[in-house]
């Protein structure tokens, strides 16, 4: 079965992982860079936005979805706040930390087994359960990277 779940995925799944981890690994270590891409990282939350769209969500899914989105903003924040050791001008340094890696292999595994499971059992991905848990998990994760985004921004620089 695990044969068939790896074999039976889309190729570009693979080459997707591999940049995710690197990215991850990155982030990892002490580094310096322009700011500007970190302005966008919100975006990556709309790959969330965008799985949680395609359940057939009601508004009580939603609303769950948005309450973690802004628990996870607020998170994000504060923990951007922990890595920014300075920022000057349009370059800035931050600390090693693992958080990145774990959040974007929270959405790309989040996804995957979200298709796997529907292709397995789809009176799972069917259940109220599931479409809550899912919609929690897919908030966290967005509502951080607009966190970050935003603690970013709102760093002054030195």
């Amino acid at each position: 079965m695990l044969s068939n779940i790896i074999h039976g995925a889309p190729i570009w799944v693979w080459p997707l992982l591999v940049v995710l981890i690197v990215l991850g690994l990155i982030a990892s270590k002490e580094r310096t860079r322009s700011v500007v891409p970190m302005y966008f990282f919100w975006l990556l939350g709309l790959l969330s936005l965008n799985a949680v769209n395609s359940l057939p969500a009601t508004g009580l899914i939603w609303a769950l979805f948005g309450v973690a989105y802004l628990v996870g903003a607020t998170l994000g924040y504060r923990f951007q706040k922990r890595i920014i050791i300075r920022k000057t001008g349009l370059q800035i340094t931050l600390k090693g930390e693992w958080l990145s890696l774990i959040v974007l292999m929270t959405i790309f595994w989040m996804n995957f087994v979200g298709g796997v499971v529907g292709a397995i059992s789809p009176e799972t991905v069917a259940s109220f359960g599931y479409h809550a848990g899912f919609a929690t998990i897919a908030g966290l994760a967005a509502g951080s990277f607009i966190g970050r985004s935003l603690s970013t921004f709102m760093t002054r620089s030195s």
